[in-house]
Order: C-alpha cells, then sequence, then structure tokens
C-alpha cells in the first residue's frame, strides 16, 4: 500500500510503501524507462508517441539502474541501505527498487543559517557508521562516487547507513567495451564540492588522464568525500566553496583547507 512520496530524484520518484502482510514500511524508487524526447524523428517519433509526447527507452540509465541494481544486490551490511526486490513491470515501462525504509530520514546537520547543529558526540557516531559502510564497500570492490551527508540515512535508534547507489562502480558484470568503461569512469559522478582533487576537472580532461593512467580513479576519492563530510558535520558547511564548478575546480587542488573557530 504506498502510503504517501519521500522525494524525487534525476532518475524518478520514491514513495513510502506499507506491507499489510508483514507490517513493515519500504521506501519504494520508481524509474520510468522511458524518456520525453522531442528531438525523435518524425517517423521514429510517431511510433514512440503516446498521450504523454514522444517517449524513448533511456538506454544510458537504464545502464546506470542495472549497475546500481547488482551492486545493490551484492551488499550486505550493516550500515549500507538494503534491496528487498526489484519488480519490472513491463507493462507500465518501470521498474520498481523495494529498498528498506530509513523512518529518521536524512541526517540533519546544518539549520537554515548554515550553522552546524550536531554535537561532536554525534557527529562522531555518524561519521563512525560511515566509514564502517565504506570500509565494506571498499573491502568488495565498490567505489560509491556520491558521499555526502544527503545520503546518508538513519533510523530513529541513530543508525546510519549509506544510500543512493546511482553513480556507483564496481566489479560488478556489467557490459562495456574498454572505451565505453573509460567514459563511465569518466562521467562527473557526484557532487562537486565533494570531489578529490583528481576529479577536478571536464570529463574531456578525465577521459585523457585514464587512457595515460586507468587507475586514476581509486577508493582515494571516496575517503576525500569522507572528510569533506566529516568538515560538514562538524562545521555546518563544505570546506571549499565557490559561485561556478570551474571556479571549485580550481581551488580544491590549490587552496589551503581552513577550520574555523
Amino acid at each position: 500500500m504506498i502510503i504517501r512520496e519521500l522525494g524525487r530524484g534525476t532518475h524518478g520518484k520514491v514513495k513510502l510503501a506499507f506491507d499489510t502482510v508483514t507490517g513493515e514500511y519500504y521506501a519504494i524508487k520508481i524509474i520510468d524507462k522511458e524518456s520525453r524526447d522531442k528531438r525523435l524523428r518524425p517517423n521514429a517519433a510517431r511510433r514512440n508517441r503516446s498521450s504523454h509526447g514522444y517517449l524513448r527507452i533511456d538506454i544510458d540509465k537504464m545502464e546506470k539502474v542495472k549497475r546500481e541494481i547488482a551492486i545493490l544486490k551484492k551488499c550486505n551490511h550493516p550500515n549500507v541501505v538494503r534491496l528487498r526486490e526489484v519488480i519490472d513491470d513491463a507493462h507500465a515501462r518501470r521498474i520498481y527498487l523495494v529498498i528498506e525504509y530509513m523512518d529518521g530520514g536524512e541526517i540533519v546537520w546544518r539549520d537554515p543559517d548554515n550553522l552546524p547543529v550536531m554535537s561532536p558526540d554525534k557527529a562522531r557516531s555518524v561519521f563512525r557508521d560511515l566509514l564502517l559502510g565504506v570500509e565494506y564497500l571498499h573491502y568488495v570492490g565498490i567505489l560509491h562516487r556520491d558521499l555526502k551527508p544527503q545520503n546518508l540515512l538513519c533510523n530513529k535508534q541513530g543508525k546510519v547507513k549509506i544510500s543512493d547507489f546511482g553513480g556507483t562502480l564496481g566489479d560488478i558484470k556489467v557490459e562495456y567495451s574498454e572505451e565505453e568503461e573509460e567514459r563511465e569512469l569518466a562521467k562527473t559522478a557526484g557532487t562537486p564540492a565533494f570531489f578529490a582533487p583528481e576529479l577536478c576537472c571536464t570529463a574531456e580532461e578525465l577521459t585523457r588522464v585514464l587512457k595515460e593512467d586507468p587507475n586514476v580513479i581509486t577508493s582515494a576519492i571516496d575517503i576525500w568525500a569522507m572528510g569533506v563530510t566529516l568538515y560538514c558535520l562538524i562545521y555546518g558547511r563544505v570546506p571549499f566553496r565557490a559561485t561556478t564548478e570551474f571556479e571549485l575546480f580550481n581551488i580544491i587542488p590549490r587552496k589551503q583547507i581552513e577550520f574555523p573557530e
């Protein structure tokens, strides 16, 4: 039974559902396989037309979804959200990911004035759970690539779990050519304010770097993002701020980090 909407993301909606048999709550991530595309050729558009406009299968999105599902199925750790079931509705052209519901929602780490709200003990507890979750992910060969406070969910008991595996990479069997794998690695998954210095460049530049050294993207990018996350928990803001992404990419590798008193 669907109760209410929890939120919306790039690839779909998340709704709260209640299992009337087990009495448990779940978060259901609803992903449309198709996307509107008015650039379709007229003949192709007519073949794919619906009352909602011109639709096409979003191949790139579906590859990301496949990867996310494969990685979530692989994960089994107290500090990583669990995938309970995958429902592929061919008629509605949707995929439903049934994920454990974290009734505490996103961790609260700052107030509307961007001031910190966590005590040192609470920040330590949250970071400990994050550390344990990331240690597990790296142990099984998974890079999250988008660690940040917004992707940390908690329950009412205060346990924190890592969520949102849409940009994750790992030793998962998804078919890519060598060139496609380089492009996938070079995509700027994640949030720029949490980027490690080696990621602070355009996708084209990163593709070139990866050709020269395929080992540029390592677990170190998650470790850096964890450090930025800890800074957020303590100080209520990110350590590096800029008005544009270009400016941010120049600041992160060069500016000395500052610690407010």
